[in-house]
Parts: C-alpha cells; sequence; structure tokens
C-alpha cells in the first residue's frame, strides 16, 4: 500500500478542510428564468399550484361513467366535449359520453377514459360505437391523471443548492414563477505568471509559448457562472504581483493564477500572498496538479493553480470550481465530480503514492461493451491529451497498477463541468 508523503493532502482531506473554512458568500439577487440557467438556487421553491391543478385524461378519447359501461350498447350520444383550456361545463349525464382531449378536464360524473383508437364515431362525432371487448378491458380512472400527481401544492419542488438546469426551470415555470433567488455570481480575476509567455495574437519570442492556461481558467469560470475580470499576462517580478494582488483583492471575491507555486527561483505567488496576507493550503497529493495553493488576502480567496495546461484543468476541475460552486452556496452533491465504474482496456503501473488522474475515453470493445482506454502519456504538459480525451480515470492513492478487464472509476469531464 502507498502511503501519503509528508506535507501532501489528499484531494478529499482538501476540499474538506477548504469547504470548512472557505465561508458562503451570502449576496442573493431575483433574477428572470431565463438567465439563471445553471445559477445556484439559494431559495426553496415551493408549489404554489398542485400539477395536475385538477383530474386531467391523458389521452385523446371520450370520457365516460365507469358504472355505465356494463349497459352500453349500440349508439352512444356525445353530449359535449372537454378540450385543454375549455373545460365542459354541466356534470356528464347518464349513459352518454364527452369527447375529450389529452390534458383536459375531466367532466363532472366522469371516471373513465376510451382512447380514440377503440371507439368508431360517426363523421362529426356525435355517436359513437364501443366493441364489447374494449367495455370489458375498461378500468375505473383509466387514462386520468389525478389533480397533484405529479405536484402537490405546497411541497418543495425545488430546494436550495441546486445547480438550475433546463428541468429545474421548467418546473420554476410551471409554478408561475417569474423570478428565482439565487447565487450572485463571484467576481474572480485571472492572471497568469511566467516569462516565457506569449499572448496569443502576438508574436511568438525565441524560447517562448503562448498562454493558453488563463483561457482555461476563464472558460471554468464562466461555465459555472462567475464573473472574470482577466488580468492578462503579469512578468515574474516580486513587486508587479505585490501590486497586483493587493488592487485585486480589495474588489474581487477570489483570484485565480496559473504558476508560480511551485517553490523555483521565479516561483513568487507564495511570498508575495505570504506578505500580504496567509496561505491556509499547499501541495496536494495529486497528479497531475501537486503545487496547488490556497490562501486568503483579506476577504479575498487566492487559488494559486500550477503552471502546466493539464494540472491546470484537472486541479481547476476537481478542487477549485467544486471550491467555488460552494462559495456560490452549492449543496456537496452538487459540487462532487459524477464518478461511474468502468472496465479498463488499458494496463498501467504507477507508484507515485498520490491519487492520479489519466485522461481517457469510453470506446466499444469486440462485445460491443464499453471500456475505457487511457492516453498514451501521462505529461502534464501535453494539453491535447485533454482535446482527445472525454474523461479521467481516477486511480486511488493505493493502487500499484491496473490491468486489462479491471473497474476502474471513470470521471466524464462533462459531468466536471
Amino acid at each position: 500500500m502507498q502511503t501519503i508523503k509528508p506535507g501532501l493532502t489528499t484531494l478529499s482531506d482538501a476540499l474538506v478542510i477548504a469547504f470548512a473554512e472557505v465561508g458562503i458568500v451570502q449576496d442573493v439577487e431575483q433574477r428572470p428564468l431565463d438567465d439563471c440557467f445553471g445559477a445556484v438556487l439559494r431559495r426553496d421553491v415551493i408549489a404554489k399550484v398542485a400539477v395536475p391543478s385538477v383530474d386531467n385524461s391523458a389521452m385523446d378519447g371520450y370520457a365516460l361513467r365507469f358504472a355505465d359501461l356494463a349497459n352500453m350498447t349500440g349508439a352512444i350520444d356525445v353530449v359535449g366535449s372537454s378540450m385543454a383550456g375549455h373545460p365542459f361545463e354541466g356534470t356528464l349525464p347518464k349513459g352518454k359520453a364527452i369527447r375529450i382531449a389529452t390534458g383536459a378536464a375531466i367532466p363532472n360524473g366522469a371516471d373513465c377514459v376510451i382512447i380514440q383508437e377503440n371507439v368508431s364515431a360517426n363523421e362529426n362525432e356525435t355517436i359513437i360505437e364501443i366493441r364489447d371487448d374494449v367495455i370489458a378491458r375498461t378500468q375505473l380512472a383509466q387514462n386520468i391523471r389525478r389533480a397533484g400527481e405529479d405536484i402537490k401544492q405546497g411541497t418543495v419542488v425545488l430546494s436550495s443548492g441546486r445547480v438550475l438546469r433546463p428541468q429545474d426551470i421548467a418546473i420554476a415555470a410551471g409554478q408561475g414563477r417569474g423570478t428565482l433567488a439565487v447565487a450572485r455570481p463571484l467576481s474572480v480575476a485571472v492572471f497568469s505568471t511566467g516569462d516565457e509567455l506569449a499572448k496569443p495574437g502576438d508574436p511568438l519570442p525565441p524560447g517562448g509559448i503562448y498562454d493558453s492556461n488563463r483561457f482555461a481558467m476563464i472558460g471554468m469560470l464562466r461555465n459555472i457562472g462567475c464573473k472574470v475580470t482577466d488580468l492578462g499576462l503579469l512578468t515574474d517580478d516580486f513587486d508587479v504581483l505585490h501590486d497586483a494582488l493587493d488592487n485585486a483583492a480589495k474588489t474581487h471575491d477570489v483570484i485565480m493564477t496559473s504558476g508560480g507555486v511551485s517553490v523555483g527561483r521565479a516561483d513568487l505567488l507564495k511570498p508575495v500572498v505570504d506578505q500580504l496576507g496567509e496561505i491556509h493550503a499547499w501541495k496536494l497529493a495529486i497528479k497531475p496538479g501537486k503545487p496547488l495553493m490556497r490562501g486568503k488576502i483579506g476577504s479575498c480567496l487566492i487559488l494559486g493553480l500550477p503552471g502546466n495546461p493539464v494540472s491546470v484543468l484537472v486541479a481547476g476541475l476537481l478542487f477549485a470550481m467544486p471550491l467555488l460552486r460552494h462559495m456560490m452556496g452549492a449543496d456537496r452533491a452538487q459540487t462532487v465530480p459524477v464518478r461511474m465504474p468502468v472496465r479498463a482496456g488499458f494496463d498501467f503501473k504507477r507508484g507515485t503514492g498520490r491519487r492520479e488522474w489519466l485522461r481517457a475515453r469510453l470506446v466499444q470493445n469486440e462485445d460491443g461493451a464499453f471500456e475505457a482506454i487511457a492516453f498514451n502519456s501521462t505529461s502534464s504538459g501535453m494539453l491535447s491529451s485533454m482535446v482527445w480525451a472525454d474523461g479521467l480515470i481516477e486511480i486511488p492513492e493505493d493502487c500499484g497498477q491496473v490491468v486489462v478487464g479491471d473497474e476502474v472509476v471513470y470521471l466524464p469531464l462533462r459531468g466536471l463541468q
């Protein structure tokens, strides 16, 4: 069994500690429904109306009295209709029928609906006939949806802490809600550090690389509804970093950076945060993403992600985004990545003693079953591997090897987002 090296924290422990130490931003705003997709709900939605509001028909057909069916032979008079939004007024007379549409209110006195395919009608649908075998199969309350069958008035239809999906917005709309109380977007300042970095669109200097990490961070943040301020590229200079962090911390909830969090001579973020505020966590027992810093300047959360592009995405999706969703009041279950068991279609050996994530995708084997295959490199500098992948394979700290056919844990990238 692999042991965690001293000074390293497991991802699960780091999240538990961070959730306990980082408070929830209390600001709540009323937002129109069509602007709530992906937002975090901050107040329960209570059903003001039952759904359905009245007993209604599940099918197009004819509403009748069940007790009358045994004596119905030959022609049956259709004495009215009930359409959605236009109910039949009055009471269904004995021995008669009402034409009814899907979703229309069940007329008073009716207690079953026979679908139109099982009924013969004259041209203007004023007279119908029902075969004996259809009558014999008909049951009381057949094809009737009861009032409150879907939602009972007074029940909680959406709980605070939910990250709102299209179906959640739809159910709120079905309750007549025009707005919802949701978390205010977190304001996040983003920058990258590194003298070797160049801005996309500019000429690439000798030995330089284009900055991609900042765009990965901005994409992740906007995907969970944060308001992003792009501070661009900052040089590896103590005073430049000091002034940038000092100013941004006064006007933002969070500062997120890429690079400068390791222990090299040019890694200045840690000493800058040490001087301006305090560091609460540093170095996780994960691969990729080990040099990950969490700190605070005043009331502003500081998140220092690694400099390698794969590490930025993995640490961001598995640690930073769940923590920020927590700050917006999301329920813990809404921040935890989706995990599913799959069969391994690869062999893998390691000995890091850290929880490791392999870039992976699902493919169908010869038997038609899905299995995961891993990218052919574990380098955290190969951004193309994250484009190739559709998920991550999670290798626990105490797992020394994986062989073809083993059950492994798969995290879809879509679920992480």
